[in-house]
């Protein structure tokens, strides 16, 4: 069966580009799962830079599926955010974000840190190096491919286990939380795209008693 799968990374990398014009570019990649975890790593760099110009960054998070006209599948974020830091409006966190899309990655953080240099770069030369940087630490770092995945919450009478047990399996899903008092409730992870095939077998082979 297929999965609804998206492209990530699995550890964080630091790139630091030659020096243009004297100012100094250092870009950070992290793997994020909301705003929380990228504001996190966004203060670890500004603590660890702390004399830096700038710290301009690109970030989104919740991957989305959704079908064009011809059915294929497009994935997109749910949130996106990008900052300048101070720059010129649109050279820096813009030009970040074109390189995560570009590569097309999601869960992703990039900061860019620059030391200036002393010598202005204008708006092109800006833009261009903050893009370079960006796609300089990509390009370095492991990029892989992860599942996207839902988490679906039902509840069943004790007799139904077996049903549960053998669509769990079936569809490689992994239960997270489960309850037993008067009936069982449980909670698990499965790939998108497996979904509604899950919801549907639940409530067929169950005639009806599975609860979702």
């Amino acid at each position: 069966m297929n999965k609804l799968l998206y492209k990530t990374i699995i550890e964080n990398t630091e790139y630091k580009i030659s020096k243009i014009k004297w100012s100094i570019f250092i870009g950070n990649i992290f793997h994020i799962k909301d705003k929380e975890d990228a504001e996190k790593h966004i203060k670890q760099i500004e603590k660890k830079y702390p004399d830096a110009s700038h710290h301009c960054f690109a970030y989104r998070y919740e991957v989305q599926m959704n079908l064009d006209i011809f059915g294929t599948a497009v994935y997109t974020c749910k949130h996106n955010k990008v900052s300048d830091a101070g720059e010129p409006v649109s050279t820096a966190g813009k030009p970040i974000m074109n390189m995560i899309e570009k590569h097309g990655l999601h869960n992703i953080l990039v900061v860019v840190t620059r030391y200036f240099g002393g010598t202005l770069l204008g708006v092109g030369g800006l833009i261009e190096a903050y893009g370079q940087a960006a796609k300089e630490v990509i390009e370095h770092a492991t990029i892989i491919e992860t599942e996207i995945m839902k988490t679906v919450k039902f509840s069943y009478a004790f007799n139904l286990m077996p049903i549960v047990k053998n669509l769990v399996h079936k569809y490689t899903a992994k239960i997270i939380h489960e309850t037993c008092d008067t009936k069982m409730e449980s909670e698990i992870r499965i790939n998108s795209w497996y979904v509604e095939m899950f919801k549907k077998e639940l409530f067929e082979n169950s005639k009806g008693q599975i609860t979702l």
